[in-house]
């Protein structure tokens, strides 16, 4: 298991050469690319689309309305921005029209172009949870499996948890998905405290467990023959 410093070496390289990618032509419109933002040794990585036009302009994910609606998502369950990583599945500004433009999804070869940087921060940072918030980041994961269906459902992939939730900026577009949201984040504060508990739970046992074995070498010291 590699220690937080060499997460942070190894992310913090990785950071740099998304920076510098020129795997699709998003590289041309960009201000600049976002690799991402959070602790490197995390246990929930929040995953979105792709930046807007606030994060191509300072460098950080969800920082324009959207990135303030989840702050409060995340504080009304006890977290906060600088306990989770977050990301998008794609790091550079998709956009239609003459600049500043109006943000697009994600084409299908965008998407394919910047998958292997998602996978090598999973790879690096190591994620208990991982909550991907729309259409694009649940695909990643699950490309037959729709937000709608599966929202607020924890589901399991490659010995971690997924969450499926809608994406914030689909809040505002659709009113009523506020509840929606915050009902699906109370979610990810159960898994959260759930997880905790148990990595609690084991750190007791394995501070049990030297006195037993002690006891259990001296058990078999007085029955060895003299």
């Amino acid at each position: 298991m590699p220690s937080p410093s060499q997460k942070a070496r190894a992310l913090e390289a990785l950071h740099k050469e998304i920076r510098k990618c020129r795997r699709c032509p998003l590289w041309a419109t960009r201000t600049q690319a976002v690799p991402g933002v959070g602790p490197p040794d995390a246990r929930v990585m929040l995953v979105g689309e792709a930046p807007g036009r606030q994060e191509d302009v300072q460098g950080q994910p969800f920082v324009g309305t959207a990135g303030r609606l989840l702050d409060t998502l995340l504080s009304s369950v006890g977290l906060s921005r600088g306990e989770v990583y977050i990301t998008n599945v794609v790091k550079s500004r998709p956009f239609i029209g003459p600049p500043p433009g109006h943000n697009r999804a994600p084409t299908a070869g965008e998407i394919v172009a910047c998958r292997a940087w998602l996978d090598d921060q999973l790879r690096i940072i190591q994620p208990e949870i991982v909550a991907v918030m729309g259409r694009v980041a649940l695909e990643y994961f699950f490309p037959n499996r729709k937000i709608s269906e599966v929202h607020g459902r924890a589901l399991a992939h490659d010995g971690r948890i997924i969450l499926p939730l809608f994406h914030p900026a689909a809040a505002f577009h659709r009113q009523e998905l506020r509840e929606t949201l915050k009902q699906d984040f109370l979610k990810l504060g159960q898994l959260v405290r759930a997880r905790s508990s148990r990595r609690s739970s084991r750190a007791r046992l394995a501070q049990a467990a030297p006195p037993m074995k002690r006891k259990e070498r001296s058990r078999r010291a007085q029955n060895t023959p003299g």
